[in-house]
């Protein structure tokens, strides 16, 4: 149970989007019309200057500033509509002779965000400085985080991010709180306005007296205060998810009747959400369990095993601490860890020095991954703070990072999760899991082998989690001539990836082998193409092919076909070669110069581009510098370019030659 969940390619549930938008998401960081170009001569930047403008007055490149005269570093721009692609220009630039290297011009933000709040500095868990006698970064490196997800509180889609805290009674008026607010019903009227089955929960559900009114309790408030208080408003503790809601659900009891109503309510408004288009309910993507029976055998509360599964099949995870005492749960059961759903997360306790707590499960099967539970300050009734320790205190981290994690996914990812939440919910688990820091001994302890770290999960939540081995694939060709290249795909990531690869309106001279695949965790393979010459005049040819993975999340691959001549033929002579031609350009005479080191049958080919034998010659020359006259060689084909191939034990060289009408 709990093992990082392996992804079987079912095609109903790949939906792939265009490329459009997913590139234009992907390079969000990138200014429009702006690259910075360094000269290879910096001494010589008028001439590069000229040259360079010269070349690309078809998109209207300018250079705007020197950046560094003495490094010849220039930023340009250029008129992007008139540019083919953004990417093909940039290579391109990057292969003219006069310049060194050239990049985008990108926006540049700060690397952390630091929230005001009065108490931070104790906040070990989201930023560890080694106060109080910690480890420095023994943290989720949550700063980190809300420099990319800072405005949390909803989904780039608008839905308002809801974690249900399900516990014993939370602090409704305490100041550094976010609670979740059922607009739709009218608090203290007896009547169940909304119609979803529940009278007066306007607060959230009290399962223990099936009503709407919400008791104080301090445990359930220190538990909420650590996934969702109120960041940054200068005021006590900062949640990890500082601007999500909590929904409030009291039912942490030691009565199972009690605990299932209290997740039937989650469910409810979950579904009522989908159900009416976000008019009622809440959109809830992740509920909390402080709580549970230790030694428990799962097999015993099948019906609060199967509320999991029933919470997982509308998108949500279910975050889970495990007992309170130093056991390998795997061998001695804890309900509800031990529970066998895909939708589970299960969480041990770890401490400011990166150390599982002692007192605190294990299981290398059922826990996933560590959180810091040591030590803790968070909110306490009825308006104040206070320290804690224990699993439960380290479950509400994770709950807190998954709602953060909603919050910077991009809109590709949020429509595939609201159309197919159960699988994409699984994947949000699995992106967690990869994330985690892995810490010394942990691989015995939890499926992850770490501490949950949330900046890196939202890192390969928010960046392409393939790797291509080139970003252009070049080919030279001959004219009427074919060939195959490959490239190599690479997962980042430590599940199976399904993906497509597509090339939007596919010229005739490529193709390729597989349009959609699955790698397997950290794996790479071979995408293999093919190319066709025929009846192409010599030139080049682009086209670009973008490769989506099964969240929606695109790299893309510039292809360069140039029919001129072929790879494995040089353009231009090494400076040791043993072979060189005169005159070049010919008429008719050419004069052939072979050096050996050592007597050898050498074999003279000539060829035409496309790959025609012309005229041929074997000889066996001894060590030295010999000339071989070919006269006659009018009427050897017409005017243009030729190729000399000389093979031999001593030589394997080819040379182009220009053949003139006179």
């Amino acid at each position: 149970m709990n093992r990082k969940i392996s992804f079987i390619l079912v095609i109903s549930l790949i939906i792939f989007l265009g490329s459009g938008t997913a590139v234009e998401k992907l390079e969000e960081h990138i200014v429009p019309g702006k690259m910075i170009i360094q000269f290879r001569e910096a001494g010589n930047q008028n001439v590069s200057l000229h040259s360079v403008e010269e070349t690309f007055t078809f998109v209207e490149l300018k250079f705007e500033k020197c950046l560094s005269a003495q490094l010849g570093i220039w930023l340009v721009s250029y008129d992007v509509q008139n540019a083919i692609s953004d990417r093909m220009l940039l290579r391109q630039l990057k292969r003219n002779a006069c310049i060194s290297n050239a990049q985008f011009e990108h926006y540049i933000s700060l690397r952390e965000v630091i929230p005001d709040d009065t108490e931070f500095v104790n906040q070990w868990a989201l930023m560890n400085t080694g106060q109080n006698g910690g480890v420095t970064d023994a943290d989720i490196d949550a700063t980190d985080a809300w420099e990319i997800s800072v405005n949390n509180g909803t989904s780039v889609l608008g839905d308002t991010l809801v974690m249900a805290i399900v516990d014993d009674g939370f602090a409704m008026g305490h100041d550094d709180m976010n609670y979740w607010k059922n607009r739709q019903e009218v608090p203290n009227n007896g009547v169940d306005d909304d119609n979803n089955g529940y009278i007066d929960d306007y607060d959230g559900w009290n399962a223990y007296y099936s009503s709407g009114y919400i008791q104080p309790k301090d445990h359930g408030q220190h538990v909420a205060g650590i996934a969702g208080a109120r960041g940054n408003n200068a005021l006590g503790v900062c949640g990890v998810n500082w601007n999500g809601r909590v929904m409030t659900v009291c039912g942490s009891s030691t009565i199972e009747s009690t605990v299932v109503e209290a997740y039937g309510y989650v469910y409810k408004m979950r579904s009522l959400y989908d159900e009416t288009n976000g008019q009622k309910g809440a959109y809830v993507v992740v509920s909390n369990c402080s709580f549970g029976v230790d030694l428990g055998d799962p097999e015993d509360f099948p019906v609060w095993g199967a509320m999991y599964d029933s919470l997982g099949g509308l998108g949500i995870l279910n975050v889970a601490a495990t007992t309170n005492a130093p056991n390998n749960v795997d061998l001695v059961g804890d309900v509800p860890t031990t529970f066998t759903t895909d939708h589970m997360i299960g969480v041990t306790n770890t401490t400011n020095e990166d150390k599982k707590n002692f007192g605190a499960g294990w299981g290398p099967v059922s826990i996933d991954l560590g959180a810091p539970g040591k030590g803790i300050i968070s909110t306490r009734i009825p308006n104040t703070y206070g320290y804690k320790s224990g699993t439960s205190m380290a479950a509400p981290q994770v709950t807190g990072s998954i709602a953060l994690m909603f919050s910077a996914a991009d809109e590709n990812f949020m429509n595939k999760y609201n159309e197919e939440p159960e699988f994409f919910a699984v994947f949000m688990k699995n992106i967690l899991l990869d994330g985690a820091d892995l810490l010394p001994g942990f691989d015995t302890l939890c499926v992850s082998g770490g501490r949950l770290n949330v900046h890196q999960a939202i890192q390969k939540l928010v960046n392409p989690r393939m790797d291509l081995s080139l970003d252009t694939l070049k080919v030279i060709l001959a004219p009427d001539s074919v060939m195959e290249d490959t490239i190599s795909i690479t997962n980042l990531v430590g599940f199976e990836l399904p993906y497509e690869a597509e090339i939007a309106n596919i010229p005739s001279w490529v193709n390729y082998s597989t349009p959609v695949g699955v790698l397997p965790g950290n794996s790479l393979e071979e995408l293999i193409f093919s190319f066709d010459a025929g009846g192409m005049s010599l030139g080049t040819y682009y086209c670009e092919m973008i490769i989506t993975d099964v969240a929606g999340m695109p790299v893309s691959l510039v292809i360069e076909m140039e029919v001129g001549y072929p790879q494995s033929i040089r353009d231009e002579i090494l400076n040791r070669s043993k072979l060189s031609c005169f005159p070049n350009p010919f008429s008719s005479d050419l004069n052939i110069s072979i050096e050996l080191s050592e007597p050898a049958a050498i074999s003279l080919r000539l060829f035409s581009l496309n790959g025609q034998l012309i005229r041929s010659r074997d000889e066996t020359l001894l060590n030295g510098l010999h000339t071989i006259r070919w006269d006659g060689m009018k009427h050897d084909g017409p005017p243009g370019v030729y190729i000399l191939h000389v093979s031999g034990k001593d030589i394997d060289e080819s040379v182009r030659l220009i053949k003139k009408d006179r």
